[in-house]
């Protein structure tokens, strides 16, 4: 056979592929005006009768639900099991896929608590709304939350915020501000840098309050993103954050920074998140620990 020859499959082309056992919703957003898709994929395993499911919430949806839709239910099958997840996506929901484009504007509209000089420098006489995060927080607790209890068996004492870039940035925030809207966070990559590092006052301000902050926090970077612009230097950035809240020593605030060497701002997703959710859980130790427990 001629490798330009054609062979006839008996195939059949069922369109577009999707994340089994989920489901897609169109919300709008009242407070904000905006239109969000809201994927929802629920546990692989059927639930018992009453059973109540953890959340857990992944911002930048659009393209980060399947892949964690995905890893996430991998890692409810072990070898150190995650609990029965609900992986919600916080995406924008687009008429047309053109629209698509306004993707960016957007979640730096929703995610960012404040206007960062250089970002308002670049697009004068153009779209450069932020500091929206106070409502889209807003969105979160009295809009979506509701929804999805309406919907789904989910546990309102077991919620886990997921962000990435700014959207780790808006985790932090969320946890300085409103420390108790989630009982775990995952914060990858915050762009800490935004609003000449006024992320650190919100910080003080907490600590100032003289309270407890009890939470699971996953901090995480790539060992590349340090080199990615001397402006924003996700590393050192995070490890002064990291060393800023071990001072404060609070009781009820359990921490893990992991940076992955070799990994820049774009590939350290994957990674991060998996582990984030291991260890925000307590249900994946250090592979050093795994290799032990293995040998004993």
């Amino acid at each position: 056979m001629s490798i330009h020859q054609t062979t006839a499959f008996d195939a059949t082309d069922l369109g577009p592929a999707a994340v089994p056992r989920s489901r897609s919703y169109r919300l709008l957003a009242e407070a904000i005006d905006q239109d969000f898709q809201i994927q929802v994929a629920l546990p692989l395993r059927p639930l018992e009768p009453g059973q109540r499911v953890a959340v857990v919430y992944v911002l930048d949806g659009n393209h980060s639900f399947a892949m964690a839709a995905q890893m996430a239910r991998s890692l409810q099958g072990g070898p150190f099991p995650l609990p029965p997840t609900l992986v919600v996506g916080v995406g924008y929901h687009f008429e047309r896929p053109e629209d698509l484009a306004r993707w960016g504007l957007l979640r730096v509209r929703d995610f960012t608590p404040c206007t960062d000089p250089l970002f308002e420098s670049q697009h004068q006489g153009g779209p450069g709304t932020t500091g929206g995060a106070a409502a889209f927080l807003d969105f979160l607790e009295t809009e979506l939350k509701p929804f999805l209890a309406d919907r789904f068996p989910v546990d309102p004492d077991d919620q886990t915020l997921v962000g990435a870039s700014l959207g780790g940035l808006f985790a932090l925030w969320t946890l300085f501000t409103a420390p108790a809207a989630f009982h775990r966070y995952v914060a990858i990559s915050p762009a800490i840098y935004w609003g000449e590092r006024a992320l650190f006052h919100g910080e003080a301000a907490r600590a100032a309050k003289g309270d407890d902050l009890p939470a699971r926090l996953f901090l995480a970077a790539g060992g590349l993103e340090e080199a990615h612009d001397a402006r924003q230097r996700f590393v050192s950035n995070l490890y002064e954050l990291h060393a800023r809240l071990a001072a404060r020593a609070y009781p009820s605030l359990e921490m893990t920074l992991r940076i992955f060497e070799g990994e820049n701002h774009m590939s350290v997703f994957p990674a991060a998140f998996t582990r984030g959710l291991g260890a925000v859980f307590g249900g994946y130790p250090d592979m050093h620990d795994w290799s032990r427990a293995l040998r004993a």
